[in-house]
Order: structure tokens, then C-alpha cells, then sequence
């Protein structure tokens, strides 16, 4: 099946440690034992070179490669029944191997990309996104550019069948436009950037985090067209909040190695936003915040999205995930990213990346 780039509202350095505290838990109802603040999560001796957290505190006592989390309640699962990222074959078995090896980052080679712009939620037609690809810099600063930006035009195809799942596609589907990009590198961390080309404020500005094509692997991605008017919808449903033009947003996933979508998985920010980070619920043609999720310590719905709002921009963002494995308290991924004014910075938290030591 492709694989599509999911919109995320969302690269971290680490920090160490391995849990030396279990939660303990009563078979996945959530009444877990409280841990201590600054309990370490586990798996994440990888990144002991980053700035220690904060001091964690009894709401968020996990020392997640240097975010504080809240303490996760329920076990891990595996999305099924999803159009993306969903379980192959229904399989539950959660793929967290590249949390302690991860793949070897070989040389770059130059390959063209295609695939098609897919919508977030609003609008029936990709037509007229921009898309700008970059190598990621320092700290989650944008790079250098990679090829040429190109612009999905009337000529260019529609992914067959046209999709349906979005609750705004008309009967006979959406239409994703198809695209090719040449002279993009491979093994090289890289952000993809898609806007609006008309100056009309269609499309809002998003630039996807942790994109890399390794050696060998299928040169295909579908990147995510925002419509404008989806991130007033989602700020309002998120708890009546206002969108700032200097600050920016954040959206993302949480993936496991095998890139399928996790629930329960609690996520957080060294960097402040305004107001807590959210979950989004299950419907996947019409997502949209759960506010319940956060308090109750669910954390990620079967979409495994979260989002949270008006970050300061010009800065680093540090963003960890962790979940309950087993019983154990682990970091399922973290990456450092950039918001940019107005802009949605999105993320894929997908493991541990081979370029992440």
C-alpha cells in the first residue's frame, strides 16, 4: 500500500537512562503506581547527550530525553482497521527494535520522488500546493534547499480510485494530484515543505519533519496539503483558542519502527506552548481534538496524533513521546523541530532514526 504523510499538527537530541522503577500495572486498566518526578524512561541511553529537563513534576514525572512526560496509564497498542499506518494483517505486535539498534545511515545518493499530495481534512483538490523540499539543519533549523520546487497543476493526474475517506470529499472523491520531484538525496534527514503557490492563503504553510528515503527503498511519498481555515477548526475544537500569526503550530503522530500508528502514547515539549498538548479522537476522515484524552492520561487515540499551539518560533522544540511496553515505562521516539510564524510544524515520530545517536 503507499504510504501517506500524515498531517500532523509536528528533531529531538536525547536524553539517557533506563527506568530502574516498572510502572506496575493491573493488566491495562489504567491504575498504574504513581512514579516519582524525574523517573528515566527506558530505551533512551541514545540520547544522553542532550540538555537535562527541566525539573519533571508529580503531572509530568517522566524524564523523556530531556522533556518531562505524563506518566502514561495504558499499555501500547497497534492501530487496526485504519486506511494509513494501520497494522498489516492485523498484527499487534509492536516493532520497537530501532530503539535499540537502529538501521545504518549509508551514503547519499540522488533519486527523483513521486507520489501524490493528499488533503488533511478540508478541500477536494490538491491543485495549486507548492512543494519545496530541504535538508534539515542544526537543531531542527531549515537547510539547505534540495532540487526544484514544483506546483501541482490541472495536468497533472489524480491518485485512482479517488479517495473517499475525508468527510468533506464529494461522492466521487478527492482529488490528490500527483508529482515528481528530481534531484533529492537519500540517507539525508529532510523537511518537506508544501504552501500555497497563488499567494491566496488556500493552503496553509507546512513543513513535515523526518522525512528520509534510505537506499533501495521505494522513492515514493505523499505529502499533506493543509487547508487554512483547518487550523482555526482544530484550535477552536482544542479548547476555544485563537491562532497567532507569530507563533507557530505543532502536529505529529507517534509511529513504531514499522511505521504503524500507536495509541496511548503521552507526548510533551521542552518548550512551552500556550495551553497543554491534545490528542486527537478516532474518527479518521474527520480528525479532530479529544480534549478528554489529555487529563485522563490516554494520551494517543488509534491515530496517534497530538498537536499543541502557539510555540515561539526561531527556537528549537525538543518533543518526546513515551508509553507503557510490557509494564515498563519507554520512549517510543523524540526529535527536535522548528515552528515557523503562522506555519504547522508536522512530525512523524517513527523510532529511533539511523542518524540519531
Amino acid at each position: 500500500m503507499r504510504r501517506i504523510a500524515c498531517f500532523a499538527f509536528t528533531s529531538l537530541l536525547f536524553l539517557a537512562c533506563t527506568t530502574s522503577n516498572p510502572v506496575k500495572t493491573d493488566s491495562g486498566t489504567g491504575d498504574s503506581s504513581v512514579l516519582p518526578p524525574g523517573t528515566k524512561a527506558a530505551k533512551s541511553e541514545y540520547c544522553s547527550m542532550c540538555s537535562p529537563a527541566a525539573m519533571c513534576t508529580s503531572a509530568k514525572p517522566i524524564d523523556a530525553c530531556c522533556v518531562c512526560t505524563q506518566q502514561p496509564k495504558f499499555e501500547l497498542e497497534r492501530a487496526t482497521g485504519l486506511v494509513y499506518y494501520s497494522a498489516p494483517n492485523n498484527d499487534k505486535t509492536i516493532d520497537l527494535g530501532c530503539l535499540d539498534t537502529p538501521k545504518a545511515q549509508g551514503a547519499p545518493q540522488m533519486i527523483t520522488v513521486d507520489g501524490y499530495v493528499k488533503l488533511f481534512s478540508s478541500g477536494n483538490d490538491s491543485l495549486g500546493v507548492k512543494i519545496e523540499i530541504f535538508q534539515e539543519g542544526a537543531n531542527g533549523a531549515l537547510g539547505a534547499p534540495v532540487g526544484t520546487p514544483v506546483i501541482t497543476a490541472m495536468s497533472d493526474t489524480c491518485l485512482m480510485p479517488k479517495p473517499t475517506l475525508l468527510m468533506n470529499c464529494p461522492v466521487d472523491g478527492c482529488c490528490f494530484r500527483h508529482f515528481t520531484y528530481a534531484n533529492v538525496p537519500t540517507e539525508t534527514p529532510l523537511i518537506i515543505k508544501t504552501s500555497d503557490a497563488s499567494g491566496s492563503q488556500k493552503w496553509a504553510e507546512l513543513y513535515d519533519y523526518d522525512i528520509y528515503f534510505a537506499n533501495g527503498a521505494m522513492p515514493y511519498y505523499e505529502p499533506s496539503s493543509v487547508a487554512a481555515t483547518d487550523l482555526n477548526t482544530v484550535a477552536s475544537a482544542a479548547g476555544g483558542f485563537t491562532i497567532k500569526s507569530d507563533r507557530g503550530l505543532l502536529a505529529g503522530e507517534v509511529h513504531d519502527c514499522a511505521d504503524v500508528r500507536l495509541s496511548g502514547a503521552m507526548v510533551n515539549t521542552d518548550v512551552p506552548p500556550e495551553g497543554d498538548m491534545f490528542y486527537f479522537g478516532e474518527n479518521e476522515s474527520n480528525p479532530l481534538p479529544d480534549k478528554s484524552r489529555g487529563p485522563a492520561g490516554q494520551g494517543t487515540s488509534k491515530l496517534g496524533l497530538f498537536g499543541a499551539l502557539n510555540y515561539p518560533t526561531g527556537k528549537p522544540v525538543r518533543i518526546s513521546a513515551t508509553g507503557l511496553y510490557k509494564g515498563q515505562t519507554i520512549i517510543v521516539g523524540t526529535y527536535t523541530v522548528q515552528v515557523f510564524p503562522g506555519a504547522v510544524t508536522a512530525l512523524s515520530l517513527r523510532g529511533r532514526r539511523p542518524w540519531q545517536k
